[in-house]
């Protein structure tokens, strides 16, 4: 240690060191309070940057994917609705299909009775043997 002489010699520790440092511009603000400074980004390739640009490429690719889900959804609620109506027109079909067969078969049964009648069968004869159906509703 040296004394205020410049020589070396014992110190004193109680006596208070004063530094004259004067205060760095950024670190002066009003008062005894310093000025926060918002430390801006360095360059594009910063960590700060990368991770700011993952984050949204993330979400686009997460908004995209919401989007194909929500497409292939409908899709599939589409498919599902078509189906449903291919179903009904089948039944339908089959509905008149049936009918169909059913009044072919009472024509032919209609038919054979005229024949005997013409035969000259006995009306209860041809009733018991032929009776003629009762149309059914398919629907």
């Amino acid at each position: 240690m040296l004394d205020e002489d410049g020589e070396e010699g014992k110190s004193d520790d109680n006596k208070p060191i004063v530094l004259d440092i004067p205060t760095p511009p950024f670190k002066r603000g009003l008062g005894d309070l310093q000025t926060i400074w918002k430390k801006p980004c360095a360059s594009p390739s910063s960590l700060s940057s990368d991770v700011t640009e993952l984050s949204l490429l993330r979400r686009e690719q997460m908004d995209k994917n919401d989007n194909y889900q929500k497409m292939q959804f409908g899709l599939e609620q589409r498919k599902v609705e078509l189906l449903e109506q291919e179903a009904t027109v089948k039944m339908a079909r089959e509905r008149l299909n049936i009918a169909k067969e059913q009044v072919q078969l009472k024509a032919d049964i209609l038919r054979q009775r005229a024949q005997l009648l013409r035969e000259v069968v006995p009306q209860d004869e041809i009733d018991s043997a032929l009776p003629v159906p009762e149309h059914i509703d398919a629907s």
